[in-house]
């Protein structure tokens, strides 16, 4: 077994996640060791190796599935300053040890992840990286730590995302799911040298092994040509809207009864949540949720899923001075004051009561019952003169 962070014996199918997060680059400005000659712009990063991290912890700690229970989670971290991982798992405290997200680890990595999916056609194989990466046409690298270390062969720290995902085609695991949390801008290196890195996996002459289609969606962070964001200290918009979607937003019950994310759903919580921190921080940025396969393939099962609310009030003047209240009538209950945005929240699936109040006689109270269900509720609510 290669090297992992997290493993438990599962019998039948299981779950396998390779996570890779790229901050920092030893021949980008700043990284300390032999300079790339023409960067392109490229720097250090501070979001990957948190990302990366709060991604691995969340599918540790929170992550379920009955039909295929998390069996493996692999985490190769690049990070300025090199720390250990820590969780919980069976009400133990564990620590960790990540490692390197060179590309010779990273080969070695996805070679072993790969292994451990090559023995059960209905094992579910989840991908994620977030870091540095550029596209030209159909060409997108993913760099890791020593991208540019070798003047002669500039891309050898690369990995080419199309081809490798190509490769797993030849896995027996017929489900698999990709996270690309990278840049997607224009480069002059792919289009110089027409490829975009080691593709790692070599695609045999037998796909489709047991004659099943691969249903292996492919979720980019960001539109050809546009840059992914994010914020100091914190997940990335990219990842910061998987982890909610995963936790809710995401989930539907339209199969029997059991709140199950899936891929399809996951798309349109990603896209509205990506877009609602954007318009809370007032950024003029293009970044949009792209997806590559829309298959209606199971993550996580949830008990009582979480999901995004947001209130306004028309007139603009009215919303202004509304102030709201929110309760279920069973111990939840939520409030804020009057403010020139949105009122963000987030509560379980269930039916709630909406309540704003205005200061000026001129407004009557306004009062909404919703019943409250992922992907979001997205209200704007008229209000009558008094």
């Amino acid at each position: 077994m290669p090297p992992t962070v997290f493993s438990r014996n599962v019998l039948g199918a299981a779950t396998r996640a390779l996570v890779i997060g790229v901050g920092h680059y030893p021949s980008l400005p700043g990284g300390g060791g032999p300079q790339m000659q023409n960067p392109e712009g490229l720097k250090q990063l501070e979001s990957p190796p948190v990302s990366a991290r709060e991604f691995a912890q969340w599918l540790i700690e929170n992550y379920r599935s009955d039909a295929r229970p998390l069996a493996t989670v692999q985490l190769l971290l690049s990070e300025r300053h090199p720390a250990a991982f820590a969780y919980q798992a069976d009400g133990a405290a564990v620590v960790a040890t990540p490692q390197e997200a060179n590309m010779a680890t990273v080969k070695q990595a996805i070679r072993g992840w790969y292994e451990l999916g090559n023995h059960n056609p209905d094992d579910l194989m989840l991908f994620y990286f977030c870091g540095h990466g550029v596209s030209e046409g159909a060409l997108t690298a993913l760099m890791m730590s020593d991208f540019g270390s070798e003047p002669m062969a500039l891309m050898e720290g690369a990995l080419d995302f199309h081809r490798f995902h190509a490769g797993m085609e030849d896995c027996q695991a017929r489900h698999q799911c990709y996270f690309i949390d990278a840049c997607r801008l224009p480069s002059t290196l792919l289009r110089r040298f027409d490829h975009a890195g080691d593709p790692v996996l070599q695609p045999g002459a037998r796909p489709s092994p047991d004659g099943r289609v691969r249903l292996g969606p492919k979720f980019m962070s960001t539109l050809p040509g546009e840059a992914s964001h994010a914020q100091p200290g914190k997940p990335s918009l990219f990842t910061g809207a998987l982890l909610e979607a995963l936790n809710g937003a995401g989930a539907g019950d339209e199969d029997g009864g059991d709140w199950i994310v899936k891929t399809n759903r996951l798309h349109a919580a990603m896209e509205y949540l990506v877009k609602e921190i954007i318009a809370e921080k007032g950024w003029e940025v293009g970044q949009q949720t792209i997806t590559d396969g829309m298959q209606d393939l199971p993550l996580n099962t949830l008990e009582r899923p979480i999901v995004p609310v947001s209130l306004t009030v028309t007139p603009k003047e009215a919303h202004i001075e509304a102030t709201w209240l929110c309760t279920d009538g069973n111990g939840i209950d939520l409030q804020r004051d009057a403010d020139l945005s949105p009122w963000n929240f987030r509560v379980p699936v269930g039916s709630y009561r909406f309540q704003a109040s205005f200061s000026s006689p001129q407004y009557a109270q306004l009062v909404r019952n919703e019943i409250v269900r992922p992907p979001y509720v997205l209200r704007s609510l008229q209000v009558m003169t008094a």
